[in-house]
């Protein structure tokens, strides 16, 4: 997977989803947030099993693909 975005435009997607992320890390998996990109799309999901919170943005596709990100 490789993308490129503007700063200012992956920071307030990536904070909305934080909200969701698991802090006290009863399984380490929470703490991550996933990102796939799909055309120039890039989705970026988080959840703590309870709450799952998605943003979606246009980014600069170079190989689409998706990774867990700590």
């Amino acid at each position: 997977m490789k993308f490129s975005v503007q700063r200012e435009t992956l920071l307030r997607p990536l904070s909305i989803v934080a909200g969701a992320v698991e802090r006290r890390n009863t399984m380490p998996i929470l703490a991550n947030m996933l990102f796939v990109v799909k055309g120039n799309k890039l989705t970026i999901t988080g959840t703590d099993l309870e709450v799952e919170l998605s943003a979606q943005l246009a980014v600069n596709n170079e190989s689409g693909g998706g990774e867990s990100i700590t």
